[in-house]
C-alpha cells in the first residue's frame, strides 16, 4: 500500500512538472516575440499573468483557409470583370457607330473568356501541402494574458500566439476573442 502511494505521488509530480515545463517553454518565444527590439523584460515590468494551450493548426485547417481566401479573391475579380462587361454592354446598346459596336463586341467577348477562365481556376497556393498528411500539426495556439508597462501605465492584454509545433518559435499573434 505504501509503495502504491509513493508511485501515485511520483506520477502526480511528473505529470504536473511536465505541464509547467511546457508552459515555461512557451514563455521564452512569446516574450522574445513581444519584446523584440524593446527594452529588457524588467524595465517594461513585463509579466505573464496566465498562459494555456488553446488548440492547434493542422494541414487540413490551413488548406481550408487558403482555399476560402482564394475563392473570395477570385470572386472579387469575377465581380469586377462582370461589372466592366455590363458597362460595355450598356455602351454597346447606346452606340450607333459600327467601329464602336465592333470594339464593344470584342471587349465583351474577351471579358466572357476571362470570366469563364476565372470560374475554372483552381487554387495555386497549395503546392507546399502536396505530400503532407492532413492531420500534421503546423502550429500550436497558446493563449497568453500578460501585463506590460507602457508610458508609465500598466496594460494587460490577451492574445493567441501561433507557435511552431515544438513551441520554440513564435510565428505571430492575434487578439483573443
Amino acid at each position: 500500500m505504501k509503495n502504491t502511494i509513493y508511485l501515485f505521488i511520483a506520477v502526480l509530480m511528473v505529470s504536473c512538472g511536465g505541464s509547467n515545463s511546457s508552459k515555461s517553454n512557451y514563455e521564452k518565444p512569446i516574450t522574445d516575440y513581444l519584446l523584440k527590439g524593446s527594452d529588457t523584460k524588467e524595465n517594461l515590468n513585463f509579466k505573464i499573468v496566465e498562459m494555456n494551450e488553446h488548440g492547434t493548426v493542422i494541414v487540413a485547417d490551413s488548406i481550408t483557409y487558403l482555399t476560402d481566401e482564394f475563392r473570395k479573391d477570385k470572386q472579387l475579380i469575377i465581380d469586377r470583370v462582370s461589372l466592366a462587361k455590363k458597362m460595355s454592354e450598356e455602351l454597346l446598346a447606346k452606340t450607333k457607330k459600327q467601329s464602336d459596336i465592333d470594339k464593344y463586341n470584342a471587349d465583351i467577348a474577351v471579358m466572357n473568356v476571362r470570366i469563364d477562365s476565372l470560374k475554372n481556376l483552381a487554387p495555386d497556393n497549395l503546392r507546399g501541402y502536396d505530400n503532407r498528411n492532413a492531420s500534421d500539426v503546423l502550429a500550436k495556439i497558446v493563449r497568453c494574458k500578460y501585463s506590460i508597462q507602457l508610458a508609465g501605465t500598466l496594460v494587460e492584454e490577451t492574445f493567441d500566439f501561433y507557435l511552431s509545433p515544438d513551441g520554440s518559435k513564435c510565428y505571430g499573434k492575434t487578439r483573443a476573442k
